[in-house]
């Protein structure tokens, strides 16, 4: 049971019965799944014990058991490979939105390495075009900052605290209009293994 509730694709077709009850066509339209798959996989869900058919009446309807989980995946697989099983669709798809995104400003990316005179290394993304013609306008690109940085923990809390704070008032301000476009957000900040 933990395998299919941390794996996202199994998750998202077992959502519309978490939801409420309803038959495999009604929850196939709602997942974009062929009915036919979805019917497999219902009846792994009910033989799980995660799903179950309510009522008697054809064609037939099923619930999902509850309309929550909690699960223990330590039982199942290391903390680490747990986080990124559940990580892993949403960085992919991140990973999908910035190459669309640079696709779109040019089809002829390179990356330019460079050491600063204090001995940083740099690494950033470059069109050919910005190569040939230095001092152009540069393109905007999708933001995705990587940083290390040195803080005590009183100015790591603010950090976090203030990245949460920004995140917060933007979903405040999230639009209704359907022209405007989706952005998808991830921002993290954790301790740096390496450096402990």
């Amino acid at each position: 049971m933990v395998e299919v509730l941390l794996d996202h694709a199994k998750f998202r077709l077992l959502m519309p019965f978490m939801a409420a009850p309803q038959t495999i066509a009604a929850a196939a339209e709602v997942t974009g799944t062929p009915p036919t798959s979805l019917g497999y996989w219902v009846k792994r869900f009910v033989r799980l014990g995660l799903v179950r058919e309510v009522g008697s009446q054809r064609p037939a309807v099923f619930e999902a058991v509850a309309s929550e989980f909690i699960v223990d995946p330590s039982r199942v697989m290391p903390l680490e490979e747990m986080l990124a099983e559940v990580q892993r669709p949403a960085w992919n798809r991140m990973l999908q939105g910035y190459a669309r995104e640079y696709q779109r400003l040019s089809p002829d990316w390179l990356l330019h390495f460079h050491v600063t005179p204090d001995g940083v290394m740099t690494r950033r993304e470059v069109t050919r075009e910005e190569l040939e013609r230095p001092g152009a306008p540069v393109a905007p690109r999708p933001l995705g900052e990587w940083a290390l940085l040195r803080l005590s923990r009183e100015d790591a809390a603010a950090f976090r605290e203030r990245l949460s704070g920004v995140v917060q008032e933007f979903l405040g301000r999230s639009s209704e209009d359907e022209a405007d476009s989706v952005y998808l957000v991830h921002v993290g900040v954790t301790r740096d293994p390496v450096h402990g």
